[in-house]
């Protein structure tokens, strides 16, 4: 594993924390946390068994289907802002969280 690719595997994901946080906000901080360890092991598990290209190319895939997905269709199409996720009772009520 080259160092780089984990520095920019934690920078990616502490930048999409930052940025999306509000995301997150009803999440318990260890559950993100599992989350994280698990992605991270899949993400360099690839790396080492099928090399720098598909764990480049599977980030390159993952951060498009974000963008597409939740930084434009889903939100886009139930009013909600992209960035902040408001309103919010709207945004839990899509998740389920809130009845």
């Amino acid at each position: 594993m080259n160092y780089w690719d984990a520095v920019v595997f934690v920078s990616g994901w502490l930048i999409g924390l930052r940025i999306f946080r509000e995301y997150d906000a009803h999440v318990h901080p260890r559950k993100r946390l599992i989350k994280f360890a698990l992605l991270a092991v899949v993400f360099f598990a690839i790396h080492q068994l099928a090399g720098r290209q598909w764990f480049i190319g599977l980030l390159m895939v993952m951060a498009a289907g974000i963008a597409i997905l939740h930084g434009y269709w889903f939100h886009y199409r139930h009013g909600i802002h992209w960035r902040t996720a408001e309103p919010r009772e709207e945004y839990l009520r899509l998740l389920g969280k809130l009845k």
